[in-house]
């Protein structure tokens, strides 16, 4: 059967360009105009009403359709009151948004599917707006690797992005874990590699389709610049780890797709891959 990949927005949240770019894509040789990704603006409104600099990047879930079961990449931005008092009570002041067309079920209902119909839902890692969802699906088995759940579960203090309080996301569904260690076939033509790098145990998912075999990235790049430049993001757990992971990724994928980018659909304006 055909496989094919389908891009579901849940919400957005701000970025700063260190984020996006390790030290800022600093260097003598990089022009600052063409460092900054697709999207950066000067008017990004806080909560408290400041303004600030950055991007707001699409929280994006991705759905495979064509296999033998229904499958979820990550469950995306759950409430956005929720993440912005958690984020606040660490002192991240960046703002997470959602408007009326970025809702996972009604994103899902778009394609003629519901909740309780996806059968396999992938965590390529357990930062806090890619499990937001996790609730939502009854009948599903999670995947996730082993190396992601201490810091999921009982986060250390130093460990942005995983939050204390997120963690019942993944206790609620702890029944219904596989957790595996390393890289992982998932069905006929959809792999799982474990790269690690941006976090301990974060997984790249490889879809064989019929423009070529397509690697959804996760935040091993977070946008099209990490991609254009061999340039990683600035928040990472092993940077050696990470660009070895960027390397890998070149030699197994002939399509790449950055996670978190509003350019995603200048490449592929009706959200399709495949």
């Amino acid at each position: 059967m055909t496989l094919t990949i389908h891009n579901i927005i849940t919400g957005e949240l701000e970025s700063s360009l260190s984020v996006s770019l390790l030290n800022s894509g600093a260097h003598p040789k990089n022009d600052p105009a063409k460092l900054l990704p697709f999207g950066y603006r000067h008017d990004i409104k806080r909560l408290d009403g400041s303004l600030n600099s950055g991007v707001m990047v699409p929280v994006p879930v991705w759905l495979i359709k064509g296999s033998n079961k229904l499958i979820l990449i990550d469950t995306g931005l759950g409430s956005i009151d929720e993440v912005n008092n958690i984020q606040l009570k660490y002192g991240v002041g960046f703002v997470a948004t959602r408007n009326d067309r970025q809702d996972l079920i009604s994103g899902l209902a778009a394609l003629g599917v519901v909740p309780k119909d996806i059968d396999i839902v992938v965590l390529t890692h357990l930062h806090f707006d890619h499990v937001g969802n996790n609730h939502l699906f009854e009948n599903a088995k999670f995947i996730v690797q082993r190396d992601e759940l201490p810091q999921g579960i009982v986060p250390p203090h130093f460990c942005m992005f995983y939050y204390p309080e997120y963690s019942y996301k993944i206790l609620e569904i702890k029944d219904r874990l596989v957790v595996i260690d390393g890289d992982y076939e998932l069905a006929a033509g959809i792999q799982l590699l474990k790269i690690g790098g941006h976090t301990p145990g974060c997984m790249v998912t490889l879809v064989d389709t019929e423009i070529g075999t397509v690697c959804l990235t996760s935040d091993v790049m977070y946008n099209y610049r990490n991609l254009q430049l061999n340039w990683p993001m600035g928040s990472y757990w092993n940077l050696q780890e990470l660009m070895k992971g960027y390397d890998r990724i070149h030699r197994e994928a002939s399509i790449i797709i950055p996670q978190h980018d509003w350019e995603f659909f200048e490449h592929f304006p009706k959200g399709i891959v495949g």
